[in-house]
Formats: C-alpha cells, structure tokens, sequence
C-alpha cells in the first residue's frame, strides 16, 4: 500500500492581514517517487513574506533548511521546495506558514514629501503626532480631526492593495483596533501608507488600483480604535513579519514641514 499520507495545514495569523483570505495560496503536488512539491502563488497585488515550517516530519526530508523563508511577488506559482522520502517506510507531516505584507530588501526612498491626506484646499489640526501620548507611542502616525464623511485624498501616487470598509464599529480602548477601516496603498519604492478609521463602506477605490497624489480615495469616519472622527495617516515599510513606520515630510501651503506640531491645523 501506498505511504500514508497525513497533511495539516495550519495557518499562523499574520502581522499585517489581508482583506483577501488567501493572498498567498500554498499547494503541494506529488513527485511520483513519493514525494510532494511545494509551491506559492501569490494571487493579491503586492509581495509577501512568507515562512513555510514542518513541526512534524517524518521520513522526509526537505530540499532546503527548515523553517523556510521567502519573498512571494505577484505572479505566477513559484516552488519553494520539495519533500522526498528517505526510505520505502510510511511517511507523515504537519506543515504551517505565516504570511505578512510587504518586501523588507525594498529600498525606501526616506527623502520623499507628501501631500497632505485630504483636500488641498481644506485645513484640519493635526491632534495627535509620532509618539503620541494616546496611541502614537513609540511610532510614527498622525491623526487629522475631521467630521465623517469628510474626503480623504491619496499622498502619493502607488496601487491600492489593501481595503477594509465593512465595519461600522467604533470605541474608546484597543478592543476596537480590528475593527477599523481603511485603505493601504503601496508606493514605488516598497513603501506603505495607511488611511485609517473610514466610515463603513467608505472606500471609493478598489484593489488593483492605481492612484495619484491627490485622487480621492475614500470617506473618514470613526471605526475602530477611536473616542472621536479623524484620519488616521501613517507610512511605514516592512521588516521581518511586522512593520516600522517611518517619519515624513508633508508639503504645505506654507511649505514643507518635517515635524508637524500637534493642535495646529494644516492646510
């Protein structure tokens, strides 16, 4: 009789999750000398990292060092490696991966100045900054008061890859995190931003989309983590299965600004 087979695929949660259930899909096929391939097949608009592991593996060895590390660019399917038998004895394993947006070998372009997130004729106060007391410890974000329903424009040009907009909850303590709306866009140089807190439904793009600086790109709102209705905005790059958000300079109408000043409103 043929080895038994036993296959558990277990996914880990990743850092940095995808509207699309699957932005990565991993398959096996057989060898036909007993063995399986293994393949990615990166289906979403953006690479992701992704870390194969086999917590069980028995009379099998892999092609490559385990866990397995690897960069998945959207494409066609990629093999990442191969599992053969070491002897005619049965054979069993237990496979799981991780997965989390973004290319950590991008180079950023640290120097780039944005647009401000909203209308360019329109001003907002800037109420909470980087390392902000709130919620801003320890990072770089800023947060624009603004009423919901307000338009939400695109700082840079790049191709929308992720949105969330199906939420309509909101509150006062991190509980509410998960359910935030918002729309990511990635950037020439592998760089992210973040447009955070849209009210449900509040998108007006879609993924795959290609943007421009000042194209508008959703409604505010006050999903998720939040005491009251703003835009949160941050950009970030990726490292190791997580993110760093990074500092930035906005263009303003009286000039370029490298640290914005909280309770002054920006136009």
């Amino acid at each position: 009789m043929r080895a038994l087979l036993l296959l558990i695929l277990t996914m880990i949660a990743p850092v940095v999750m995808a509207q699309s259930d699957n932005p990565v899909n991993i398959f096996q096929e057989p060898t036909g000398k007993g063995g399986f391939q293994y393949f990615a097949h990166n289906v979403a608009h953006a690479p992701y990292q992704l870390e194969i592991t086999f917590p069980e593996l028995n009379n099998l060895k892999s092609s490559v060092p385990l866990p397995h590390y690897v960069v998945v660019y959207p494409g066609e399917p990629v093999p990442l490696l191969t599992l053969d038998p070491v002897d005619q004895g049965s054979t069993s394993f237990k496979s799981g991966y991780k997965l989390t947006l973004g290319d950590p070998e991008a180079s950023i372009d640290t120097d780039f100045v944005y647009a401000l997130p909203f209308e360019h004729d329109q001003a907002y106060a800037m109420v909470q900054g980087a390392n902000g007391a709130y919620s801003h410890q320890g990072k770089y974000a800023w947060d624009f008061a603004m009423a919901e329903g307000t338009k939400v424009c695109a700082s840079r040009d790049g191709l929308v890859v992720q949105i969330k907009e199906d939420s309509n909850l909101g509150g006062p303590d991190v509980s509410f995190m998960p359910h935030a709306n918002r729309v990511t866009i990635m950037h020439e140089d592998g760089s992210y931003a973040d447009y955070v807190h849209l009210r449900q439904n509040g998108a007006l793009v879609t993924e795959g989309d290609k943007v421009v600086a000042g194209q508008i790109i959703g409604y505010s709102g006050n999903t998720g983590w939040s005491t009251k209705p703003h835009l949160h905005f941050q950009v970030y790059r990726a490292v190791e299965f997580g993110i760093q958000t990074l500092p930035a300079k906005f263009l303003t109408a009286n000039g370029v600004v490298s640290e914005m000043r909280e309770q002054v409103s920006y136009q």
